[in-house]
């Protein structure tokens, strides 16, 4: 058996044969990367960035990378926001090309990867939350999803338009095996919308994309590294394959519970433990042991960071070192 069917196999409950490694089976644009950057989330973004200095990207929206950041922020100002005024959205936002853009490096890429080794994962950032609260702030967006439904609706169905056709495309170019799809809808501890709103507005537009992907039998791996575990019934209903992101404050045992398999999961890790530049190996060690031991028992699941990475090289060698051997011991003693 092959990572890739071992893979499969883990988040389908179909007898694997080795708790796998979260991105074992997959193929990257570059040597030792997972996931395949396409023309268009690569136009979005400038290539280019110089720490500490604002940049703009393909929406009209200001960021930075500051010094020492795991990654970009949007840096909002009263003056800079893209919508200024909710109720007419439409005089504000331009929506950027998805036609016109250089596919020949990222189709080589996919050209290349053995199919019947490895599999091919874009990852598509910002999904329509994100892009709304980008857009116009976030203290906007939530007030905005209160008090102005109406408007946020037409927003966030236009933008998932523009998501469908940035997937249509990318289906067509690269013939993906997983969707890698970005929308965080919560924080530690909270979602950010109350679930009800999330229903009326979010749910409806993003069932969509997913039924898009679906539909050319491509697997639909959802990032939310948040708090989800009052719309997890949801999610598993609108047919999302795996939620990857899920971090040890959801009642991840209950959920397994809930689901019986009707949506697997990647997380686990508890990445505020582990991941210090001070770090303590065995720390690290525990915790992965603590992963396996309390969400591998109920099966479709596999130990993740819920941030995709560790921050720190050491931490993310010794997280995955420890993935490989405990997890080659416990299945050992659990599985054989």
């Amino acid at each position: 058996m092959n990572k890739k069917e071992n893979w499969l196999r883990t988040i389908n409950n179909d007898n694997p044969a080795w708790i796998p490694q979260p991105w074992e089976p997959f193929s990257g644009s570059f040597p030792g990367s997972v996931f395949l950057f396409d023309a268009i989330s690569g136009s979005i973004q400038p290539i280019k960035k110089t720490l500490d200095e604002p940049y703009y990207d393909a929406w009209g929206v200001q960021w930075i990378l500051q010094t020492g950041a795991p990654a970009a922020i949007p840096l909002h100002t009263a003056d800079n926001l893209v919508i200024k005024d909710i109720t007419c959205w439409e005089d504000f936002v331009k929506f950027p090309e998805l036609d016109g853009h250089d596919w020949s490096f990222a189709q080589r890429v996919a050209a290349e990867v053995d199919r019947s080794q490895s599999m091919v994962m874009p990852m598509i950032f910002a999904g329509i939350f994100e892009l709304s609260h980008a857009l116009m702030g976030f203290e906007d967006a939530l007030c905005n999803y209160m008090l102005e439904p109406e408007a946020m609706t037409g927003l966030v169905t236009a933008l998932a338009d523009w998501k469908i056709g940035h997937l249509e495309r990318v289906i067509d170019k690269l013939k993906p095996d997983v969707i890698h799809y970005h929308d965080d809808w919560g924080s530690k501890h909270n979602l950010f919308l109350a679930p009800e709103v999330w229903r009326a507005i979010i749910k409806p537009q993003h069932q969509r994309i997913v039924d898009f992907v679906k539909s050319a039998g491509i697997i639909f791996m959802h990032h939310s590294d948040s708090f989800c575990e009052p719309i997890v019934e949801d999610m598993a209903e609108m047919g999302i394959d795996i939620w990857q992101g899920v971090i040890p404050q959801n009642d991840i045992v209950a959920i397994q519970r809930k689901l019986d398999g009707r949506m697997a999961l990647m997380g686990g890790i508890d990445a505020q433990v582990i991941d210090h530049p001070d770090y303590d190996e065995q720390v690290i060690r525990d915790e992965v042991r603590r992963c396996i031991d309390t969400y591998c028992p109920q099966n479709y699941f596999i130990p993740c960071m819920p941030n995709l990475f560790a921050i720190h090289p050491e931490v993310e060698r010794i997280y995955l070192d420890e993935i490989k051997v405990y997890g080659q011991e416990w299945f050992g003693k659990n599985r054989s």
